[in-house]
């Protein structure tokens, strides 16, 4: 969770490798006073709706007419100067050089690398969920969990505040209240099918150098725990034993069904985010290498216990690209113990797409950028408005808040997300009539299609993503504008109706020119 910073793309230059070699070095001529000259763009290499910072000269103070283009497809600009632009990974294949042209005159050529990741057939975890124990979640008196009764049943649940985390269960040592993480497992039984996420998260006072004064959890700090040492922890280890050894009385288990035991239901929780936001000090204060130390003896016990279990990178807030490059590198040196990629990225009062393209779009980046995780699956378990109201801000149309939901969803989906968590979810989506309704449609077009690419901007700020209904058949094609005031949008030859967010059918011709807005709609063949 972070505040937005306008030095984001220069803070993702250092990082990804900006380069300000000399003329001799780069085999670029020196400038001629009038001549565009790029002299660098960096990152080189990444997906469609990034954002890309081209260094150079002779611009211009304002683009007026000029173009940037990434292998002869127009780009949409986000920012421009005489010596700096920022512009948008287009669509299509445009994997080559990156050109500017001012006037009559263009630039020298770079390159860019496009990466699109594999989009997947949409399945019903897709849609992510959090629950925790507040009222206004999940939660119902004397901490028992009231399963939301609504039309978006949750298919992918997230547990964090819910009272099963390490700081929760544990009293002592090797002492535990397994009754919150009991209510649990008894209601997920009783729902099934559900993927479900355990996180983890704060180290137990009992087991902290400090405490009072660092408590940031009813029982628990930010603190590495005291039993610590290069091997690992022995307190973390048992905790993780026994919580995937475990069974409520009813017999429903978090893992694999213990020997000699009769088991009602197991193997319940199979998704593991391995530590909340470890990159902030009200998460862990320790090293990211006593951070690894701490979780990596623990994911054989995990994989031990609980069958096709899946092991999430721990978590980082929205903007700390370094942290998130910083994790996977270590991961590398030191050995791989994830099967997912996963960050938090909250939408801080800016539209879906400029979050798209200055956040996630560069995690995405930086992610294929490194060999080793370039086709690992990726997530974002916590997402939603802002943390402080989980409300849209009132700078935006109703509209546009409903919009912004759906379009922050298929930004994620066409580019390949597993799964999108909305943190506290019912107070954001159920509680508001509007969102939930085209939240449902949403749902019902996209369960079982699948993504021909990502979405991706085009001349006037129009979106649009190419979409297989589930009949594997139905050509579609969603199509929106963040513009509030809409805009006209000419129907493509072999359209023959739209659907929108409240689950009405339009007829449209080849041709017809119809208004859009900032609530999506999805063109059928």
């Amino acid at each position: 969770m972070r505040k937005f910073s306008a030095f984001l793309p220069l803070v993702l230059a250092l990082l990804i490798g900006a380069d300000f070699r000399s003329a001799a070095q780069t085999g670029i001529a020196p400038n001629v006073r009038g001549r565009v000259v790029i002299k660098h763009i960096s990152p080189s290499l990444g997906v469609v709706g990034a954002s890309v910072t081209i260094f150079g000269s002779n611009f211009g103070s304002a683009q007026g007419s000029s173009t940037v283009t990434f292998n002869g497809t127009a780009a949409s600009v986000v920012r421009w100067s005489d010596w700096t632009i920022m512009a948008q990974v287009p669509n299509g294949d445009s994997s080559g050089n990156v050109v500017v042209t001012v006037g009559s005159s263009a630039s020298n050529g770079v390159n860019f690398d496009v990466v699109t990741l594999p989009t997947r057939t949409i399945v019903p975890s897709y849609f992510g969920f959090q629950c925790g124990l507040e009222s206004t979640n999940c939660g119902g008196p004397g901490g028992t969990v009231v399963w939301p009764e609504t039309q978006l049943q949750p298919e992918f649940l997230r547990l964090h505040d819910a009272g099963t985390s390490w700081s929760d269960s544990s009293t002592g040592p090797g002492t535990y209240d397994w009754t919150t993480l009991d209510n649990w497992l008894d209601v997920i039984a009783k729902h099934r099918p559900v993927d479900v996420i355990e996180v983890f998260s704060w180290v137990p006072c009992w087991d902290a150098p400090t405490c009072e004064g660092r408590k940031v959890a009813p029982t628990g700090t930010d603190s590495p725990p005291n039993d610590l040492t290069t091997t690992g922890s022995p307190s973390f280890n048992d905790f993780v034993t026994q919580f995937v050894q475990h069974c409520s009385p009813a017999g429903n288990c978090t893992g694999n069904c213990p020997p000699g035991k009769a088991c009602a239901a197991t193997n319940l929780i199979r998704y593991y985010e391995m530590w909340n936001e470890w990159n902030t000090p009200v998460r862990w204060t320790g090293s990211i290498g006593q951070l690894y130390q701490m979780l990596a003896p623990s994911v054989p016990i995990i994989r031990a216990n609980v069958k096709n279990s899946v092991i999430l990178t721990p978590s980082t807030t929205s903007g700390n690209v370094a942290d998130f490059q910083a994790w996977l590198n270590l991961e590398t040196a030191n050995g791989p113990i994830s099967d997912w990629v996963v960050w938090h990225n909250y939408l801080w009062g800016n539209t879906p797409e400029d979050e798209w393209t200055l956040d996630a779009a560069i995690y995405l980046s930086i992610q294929v950028s490194l060999p080793a995780w370039k086709n690992t699956p990726w997530a974002d378990t916590e997402t939603n408005f802002t943390v402080e109201t989980y409300k849209c801000p009132a700078t935006f149309s109703a509209d546009d808040c409903t919009g912004q939901i759906v379009r922050w969803q298929l930004l994620h989906a066409s580019n390949g997300a597993m799964t999108l968590n909305w943190y506290k979810w019912k107070q954001t989506l159920v509680a508001n009539s509007q969102y939930e309704t085209a939240y449902h449609y949403m749902m019902q077009y996209l369960l079982g299609g699948k993504f021909g690419g990502p979405c991706a901007p085009s001349a006037g700020k129009i979106w649009t993503c190419n979409f297989t209904e589930s009949d594997g058949v139905t050509a579609a094609l969603w199509v929106w504008t963040p513009n509030e005031a809409g805009t006209s949008f000419t129907a493509p030859s072999g359209y023959v109706d739209y659907l929108d967010l409240t689950g009405a059918k339009t007829t449209v011709n080849d041709g017809q020119s119809i208004t859009i807005g900032p609530m999506p709609i999805m063109l059928e063949q």
